[in-house]
């Protein structure tokens, strides 16, 4: 199959994606969802939209030039009276002498005009929508600065978890290896009578489970790739990672600067809506106002009656001329009820804008403060798994040893395995878990840039 073509952009289809067998990194794949992820092609293309909206509310400024050109078969008949203006047009306006009679007999006619009109004046009205459609694209662009941070966190935040699923995958198979090696410690003593045979069913289905821990955590790591492929806008293919660079300590006194809220790319969007809140409220505050305009026309008109002497060829071309020009002032002075009420209700969108910025600053703060708790908890576990680990460690091999010389039973090495597993799981992401918390601080400032330089360090490390 071939590309999908739209205008000048060709879009590359799912079977045309060609994926490197080479792991990508941290900031590659960042970059990669950037390039590719759909939401942001919907974001840039909204604001071109926005770019042609406020070209279009430019050229209410220029003038209107209108043409008509009518070639008609019509009867005369005329009479006296009025039409109203008709909603459909049924009725076509009809002019020349009363008759007093009614006949089917028709002649040509022909009506050629044009018509020229320029609003002078409108008090502010045209500004006002063209200010409105430039708050709306400043709308439209927080959006995409918006939807650019979620895109970029999003994308190292599944690149890491699959990092700690891999990590995690390796300290599942150290298990297992453990307990196929205890399983035939077990397995000896029992056979030599040195121990009872419940011994060898235990250690069967201690290593039964860590089999089937290892298949849970392949599958969750198969799972997590999958997202991460999703995230970088290449769903369906494989990605592979790296994960040397993850295992080691990023700068240890990293610290969060403050956050500047208002220039989060949130509190940027709520913001510009409360700008177009207002922008809206301003066009209704120049709705009721009076419009000048100039007008001006020519046309030509021909009959075929022959009663006039001055037909020109059976009515087919225009036999008499006319011209106008002036100005005129409207005022829809009874529209102030209904422009009223809907200026009422434009105040109340702006107020309930301004609500929801606040509101986008509370959880902001809260974004950060959680970040901030979250990284120092995770630099203390890290700590922590290391004297963990080394203690889980000791404690396995003296229960191995214990076991081997009788001193104590086959549940004390399962509840020392079991230790040890937990504090392989927890040092195997202690440190992904500290890179995770930078990236949350990140996310929560607005400003992935940091938590990029260090990554980018970290891989030219490794």
């Amino acid at each position: 199959m071939g590309d999908i073509k739209f205008r000048d952009q060709a879009l590359p289809l799912h079977s045309a994606i060609q994926v490197d067998s080479k792991p990508y990194t941290l900031t590659g794949a960042v970059t990669v969802a950037l390039r590719n992820f759909p939401s942001l092609r919907v974001a840039r293309a909204r604001i071109a939209r926005q770019d042609s909206n406020i070209n279009l509310q430019r050229t209410a400024y220029l003038p209107q030039l209108n043409l008509i050109a009518q070639e008609l078969r019509t009867t005369l008949n005329n009479i006296n009276g009025a039409i109203f203006p008709q909603t459909l047009d049924v009725i076509p306006v009809q002019t020349g002498v009363p008759t007093h009679s009614s006949t089917f007999k028709s002649v040509f006619a022909d009506n050629f005009g044009a018509n020229f009109s320029w609003e002078l004046y409108d008090f502010g009205l045209r500004h006002a929508n063209v200010l409105l459609a430039r708050t709306d694209r400043s709308t439209a662009m927080a959006a995409y600065r918006l939807t650019q941070l979620d895109v970029a966190n999003a994308a190292a935040q599944a690149y890491l978890e699959t990092v700690a699923a891999r990590a995690m995958i390796r300290a599942q198979q150290a298990t297992v290896r453990r307990m196929e090696a205890w399983q035939l410690v077990v397995h000896t003593k029992v056979d030599r009578g040195l121990k009872p045979g419940v011994d060898s069913a235990r250690a069967d289905a201690d290593l039964a489970q860590a089999r089937i821990g290892l298949i849970n955590t392949e599958r969750s790591t198969e799972l997590a790739q999958v997202d991460l492929a999703e995230t970088m806008g290449i769903a369906g293919s494989f990605v592979d990672v790296e994960e040397g660079p993850w295992e080691k300590r990023p700068v240890k006194h990293f610290t969060a600067p403050p956050i500047e809220v208002a220039n989060h790319p949130l509190a940027i969007l709520r913001g510009t809506d409360v700008k177009r809140a207002d922008a809206q409220v301003h066009v209704w505050e120049r709705t009721w106002y009076p419009k000048l305009w100039f007008h001006s026309g020519l046309w030509g008109r021909g009959s075929g009656d022959n009663s006039d002497p001055r037909v020109v060829a059976g009515g087919v071309v225009p036999q008499t001329a006319n011209w106008i020009a002036g100005f005129s002032l409207s005022f829809p002075v009874f529209d102030v009820f209904s422009i009223k009420a809907q200026k009422h209700m434009a105040v109340r969108e702006e107020q309930a804008e301004r609500a929801n910025y606040d509101l986008a600053i509370q959880i902001l703060l809260q974004k950060d403060a959680r970040a901030r708790v979250m990284l120092d908890n995770a630099r203390r576990i890290a700590d922590e798994t290391e004297v963990l680990l080394i203690s889980a460690r000791e404690n396995e091999l003296k229960a191995l040893e214990r076991y081997r010389v009788g001193l104590n039973n086959i549940v004390e090495v399962a509840e020392a395995e079991e230790i040890l597993e937990r504090a392989e799981m927890e040092s195997a992401v202690a440190e992904v878990r500290v890179w995770e918390a930078i990236l949350d601080t990140g996310y929560a400032q607005g400003d992935l840039k940091p938590f990029l330089a260090l990554a980018s360090l970290a891989e030219g490390r490794k």
